[in-house]
């Protein structure tokens, strides 16, 4: 084929079949992920309530893998549009999206259990944040998708 053919090949862009794709990808890794947390289990008069605050804390990493997801999509989303336009826009919103996406990664339930730290005393108000920001990244990806 010559060089002139093969530019001329029309460039393949995700669809918003990503959204849903992205979405379940987020839910099956934190699914998968929430096994690896070492979550504390409670024994005595305290044993119910660390029962919810591990059930809270596994809810909390699948919606904060989705969250990360979603970034990462975006992230690639907005780097091939830098890429393709060289749009000073759109660096804008990739170092925007990159730097939120490094402080998910910091805040990341997996991460902060490693290095000692729970989420502890966040009670159920915890995940209602993690959807509200999920349902604003689903919507940015699917209009940046347009």
């Amino acid at each position: 084929m010559s060089l002139q053919a093969e530019s001329s090949k029309p460039e393949r862009r995700p669809t918003k079949l990503w959204v849903p794709f992205v979405l379940a990808l987020g839910v099956l890794l934190g699914i998968a992920l929430s096994y690896f947390i070492p979550v504390p289990y409670g024994f005595g008069p305290f044993g119910q309530l660390m029962d919810a605050l591990r059930n809270l804390l596994l809810l909390h990493m699948v919606f904060s893998t989705v969250v990360i997801t979603l970034q990462v999509a975006l992230v690639a989303v907005y780097s091939r549009v830098y890429i393709a336009t060289k749009a000073r826009f759109a660096l804008g919103i990739l170092a925007v999206m990159t730097s939120l996406l490094v402080q998910s990664l910091f805040q990341y339930p997996l991460f902060l259990a490693f290095v000692g730290r729970y989420a502890v005393g966040f009670g159920p108000y915890l995940s209602s944040g993690d959807i509200f920001t999920i349902v604003g990244y689903t919507i940015f990806l699917y209009l940046s998708l347009e």
